[in-house]
């Protein structure tokens, strides 16, 4: 085994002992800190080892002239990455409860009853209430899942109502994410290994294959369509398309580049499947947003933004309204100035995660999908530090209060902008030492022979 493949074992069997840890603890709303620590530990390792394979690990041998690509570690990573996700899978989801929401509405969907109109507690509902009612958090508000969730949720709750089943689907459907990644890395003739960035990252091991949590779904469907619309297989990155917005709304905010690029047979696709998608469920007439309006309306937590401008503004409605005209203007910005789609999406879930009044740890998910084609150290930090948003979950157990102290943003935010700010200077650093060298160069090269 050579040294590139061994660096990654090393840095790859500390994330396995610290998710094994996290999977043997219990209940983790309970165990915060240990969990934290060893969330921490494995981030850590996790950053070393996406620093290996970006910046640290030798490009390749030159023989006779010719340069050999270093061996991939691709097994490696892959073997490392499932096995974590094996750890996290039987592990029961105790940071969240929207596992059990997707379960529900899959028992509805399953029974052939429309999700969007009734809230769980609502008695229309009462013959369908069974042990997952328990559990349910906000059961007094309908749904917010859009349509192709709801058809995932009730695809696997005709098979198995229960948190495995689901988690189960979610590996399976990480498969499409892991194709996806791979076709774009190779197509740009970047290393294979950097599939780690994503497949290592231990936010995604705990809030996808711990909690659950659907924004992997979006993120798998999403990666499908930048590898297909670079493939130019529009028809197929068309209901790609519609199957991520239609799973989590937020990547519709790419619609503006595909607008830019004029892929007006894409986004026909996608909206014709849409309508497809939707059909079954708009029998709900306006109460197909409620669920949706209300999370918009009232939800806030763990967003940067949102917490300084209530500080000058007491308008709650007026700062999202505030938040919402950004994220328009952002969305604008990175249609004009994005390279590619893959960096459209990317720029646009990172604007959503730094404009949304409410940012729980899961909601990175699509943005790490990214990571191995746009190494954004900021970012792969920041996926790290919103676990320090489950610290006050064993006092919102106790009291019923959710507090979130004002130093966690300070060290979430602050890290983002601090590692920003570090590689910024270091890129700086970087092309100073070029330019200096080019100018050395051209002396030389022009002084007058003797």
């Amino acid at each position: 085994m050579n040294r590139h493949r061994w660096v990654l074992l090393s840095l790859g069997v500390p994330i396995l002992l610290c998710v094994a840890s996290i999977a043997r603890l219990g209940d983790l709303g309970e165990r915060t800190r240990p969990m934290l620590l060893l969330w921490g530990a494995a981030h850590a390792a996790y950053l070393l080892a996406a620093w290996w394979v970006v910046r640290g690990a030798p490009a390749g041998a030159a023989q006779d002239g010719t340069l050999v690509p270093r061996p991939s570690a691709v097994p490696i990573v892959l073997a490392i990455g499932l096995l974590a996700r094996a750890f996290m899978i039987p592990a029961a989801p105790t940071l969240s409860e929207d596992i059990y929401r997707y379960l529900w509405d899959g028992r509805l969907v399953a029974h052939g009853v429309n999700p969007f109109p009734h809230a769980p507690s609502d008695p229309a509902l009462l013959r369908y209430h069974s042990e997952l009612i328990h559990h349910l958090n906000h059961a007094g508000v309908p749904t917010i899942y859009p349509p192709a969730a709801q058809i995932l949720f009730g695809a696997v709750a005709l098979v198995s109502a229960t948190p495995l089943a689901w988690k189960l689907a979610l590996l399976g459907l990480e498969f499409i994410l892991l194709v996806g990644l791979l076709d774009l890395l190779r197509r740009r003739g970047l290393p294979d290994d950097r599939l780690l960035l994503y497949y290592w990252n231990p936010l995604v091991l705990v809030e996808s294959f711990g909690s659950g949590h659907v924004d992997l779904v979006a993120a798998a469907f999403l990666v499908a369509t930048v590898a297909l619309y670079e493939r130019r297989r529009t028809m197929g990155a068309g209901f790609s398309f519609a199957l991520a917005v239609l799973t989590k709304y937020v990547p519709a905010m790419i619609v503006p580049w595909l607008i830019r690029r004029r892929a007006w047979l894409l986004l026909g696709v996608a909206a014709a499947a849409a309508a497809i998608l939707a059909a079954p469920f708009l029998g709900a007439g306006p109460a197909l947003t409620t669920g949706l309006r209300i999370y918009a309306r009232h939800w806030e937590f763990n967003g940067a933004l949102y917490h300084l401008l209530r500080e000058a503004i007491d308008s709650d409605l007026q700062i999202r309204y505030i938040l919402a005209g950004a994220g328009v203007v952002a969305t604008l910005a990175i249609a004009w100035r994005a390279r590619s789609t893959s960096a459209a999406a990317f720029a646009s879930m990172v604007a959503f995660l730094l404009l949304s009044p409410t940012v729980f740890p899961w909601y990175a998910v699509p943005v790490v999908a990214f990571l191995p084609l746009h190494p954004d150290w900021g970012m792969a930090a920041f996926s790290g530090l919103l676990a320090l948003s489950y610290l006050p979950l064993p006092l919102y157990r106790g009291t019923g209060v959710w507090a979130l102290p004002g130093w966690i943003l300070w060290v979430e935010y602050g890290g983002l902008i601090g590692a920003w700010g570090l590689t910024l200077a270091w890129r700086l650093k970087r092309a100073a030492r070029a330019k200096r060298q080019d100018r050395a160069w051209a002396c030389t090269s022009e002084s007058t022979p003797t």
